[in-house]
């Protein structure tokens, strides 16, 4: 597995991207409909392009496994295409992103048990809750070194 930051072809990446966003969205996601995946597509789209820092994990024919991107110390979206769960991608990555670009926090909706849970094991704590848009969210900090 080589995990990059996307600096070239980005256009192209991004396209794979919202590919890989769209498949675990649907399976992570069962608390939204397919109607608010089409609606947000186009905005998770711009988003993915407009990231400050974007990495991708992929194999060594360029297939994309997964991507985690980071805004000033926080991690904005991370998904992993299915096919690749269970096989250390996520740890990978994220503890890439902790090493390399100082991550401290993360934001998750509270309906995703399963992102909760990965974030606590892997050693992120609840900070805060709160709602936006009608959605609860809880707020993760990075554990602090001793």
């Amino acid at each position: 597995m080589i995990l990059e930051k996307v600096t070239a072809n980005k256009k192209l990446i991004v396209e794979n991207l919202i590919l890989i966003w769209e498949d675990a969205v649907r399976k992570t996601h069962s608390f939204l409909k397919e109607e608010n995946i089409e609606k947000l597509r186009p905005l998770v789209k711009l988003a993915i392009k407009n990231m400050q820092t974007l990495i991708i994990a992929k194999q060594k024919d360029d297939t994309i496994m997964g991507f985690i991107a980071l805004e000033n110390k926080k991690i904005e979206m991370f998904f992993i295409k299915p096919e690749y769960w269970k096989l250390g991608v996520d740890k990978a990555l994220l503890l890439f992103a902790v090493e390399n670009y100082d991550v401290m926090w993360v934001d998750v909706n509270k309906q995703n048990v399963k992102a909760l849970k990965f974030y606590e094991n892997m050693g992120f704590t609840v900070f805060s809750c709160f709602k936006t848009n009608n959605t609860a969210i809880v707020r993760m900090k990075w554990k602090e070194e001793k």
